[in-house]
């Protein structure tokens, strides 16, 4: 009988005590078992690196922990642990959150290996998402809310005009064909990654709820929304040039609306704080004028593409 490809569950750990055993577990309940777990810790202050070790203890060559000195922030801690990953596959999890779906990764395996026997194609398996409590309790699924899209989704996805797929399984080679996690941004460094692994890898759809994602236990909430919106649009501008030319403009109105949203809903709860309505507005300027210019390139240049230097037509 062969054995199944080996599978490497990164798992990013900050500070997160609480919720580190559960992940954990979740982990290791799953019904597929070749597995191993890479627990990368970045410079934790609380008990967090102690439960690691005791679960590196308990799972001899399954569980191995990774423990840095200095704190580095996600995309470096998530990378450090890929580089020395063994399996073929990866797939990540944030330590306060948990697989709400015992066969999750065992569906995913078995789509991403039905694509590479039928199509040989290499694909990314992705899976719904549960929004719960920290206690668990379910709040909602992502899926239920937000268009789920399969096949090549890059200008769903650049435009986050679909559900953006996270803890998905895939190939660890395609992680650095596409250049691994750009560490410059600390939030949506995995959105930036999800750009350009949509630009060369079509997603699949398990049909199973995946993820649990804890929206009470701090992650992103501790970064400033300025911050976070700063971010956002730095990674759009970043990554739209592998965006069809036809398809740019389009792209960049779908973005801008989904911006539009997530910018009046965040005005709402701080009708009373003018001040932090301040930067909000400044970066609708700046963004606005920065697409702006680089729509104005973009016709720019497509009215002299069909020109050379002598004014005739090549």
């Amino acid at each position: 009988m062969n054995r199944r490809p080996l599978l490497s569950v990164i798992v990013a750990n900050y500070n997160n005590r609480p919720y580190i055993g559960d992940c954990l577990d979740g982990i290791l309940g799953q019904t597929y078992k070749d597995i191993e777990i890479i627990v990368s810790d970045d410079a934790s202050t609380d008990d967090s690196p102690g439960i690691i070790r005791q679960y590196e203890t308990r799972y001899p060559g399954i569980v191995k922990g990774i423990f840095s000195t200095a704190n580095r922030g996600v995309a470096q801690t998530r990378h450090e642990a890929i580089v020395q990953a063994r399996g073929d596959y990866i797939t990540t999890l944030d330590s306060d959150d948990y697989y709400y779906d015992t066969h999750k990764l065992e569906k995913e395996m078995e789509l991403a290996a039905r694509y590479k026997q039928t199509t040989g194609e290499d694909i990314i398996a992705y899976s719904n998402i549960a929004f719960v409590k920290g206690d668990k309790t379910l709040i909602s699924l992502q899926g239920d809310s937000e268009p789920i899209k399969e096949g090549h989704i890059l200008d769903e996805i650049i435009s986050r005009s679909c559900m953006i797929p996270r803890d998905f399984v895939l190939k660890r080679s395609a992680y650095f064909d596409v250049g691994g996690y750009d560490s410059r941004f600390n939030t949506h460094e995995d959105w930036d990654l999800k750009i350009r692994l949509a630009a060369k890898y079509p997603f699949y759809y398990t049909h199973c709820t995946g993820t649990a994602y804890r929206r009470d236990s701090g992650g992103l909430s501790r970064i400033s929304f300025h911050r976070r919106t700063r971010n956002l649009w730095n990674v759009f501008f970043k990554n739209l040039a592998l965006v069809s030319p036809d398809k740019r403009k389009t792209s960049a109105r779908a973005f801008t609306r989904f911006m539009d949203r997530r910018e009046r809903g965040y005005l709402e709860t701080t009708n009373r704080y003018f001040f932090k309505r301040i930067p909000v507005y400044f970066d609708r300027f700046i963004n606005d004028f920065r697409l702006s210019v680089l729509l104005w390139k973009k016709r720019t240049a497509e009215k002299e593409a069909p020109f050379n230097k002598q004014g005739n037509k090549k």
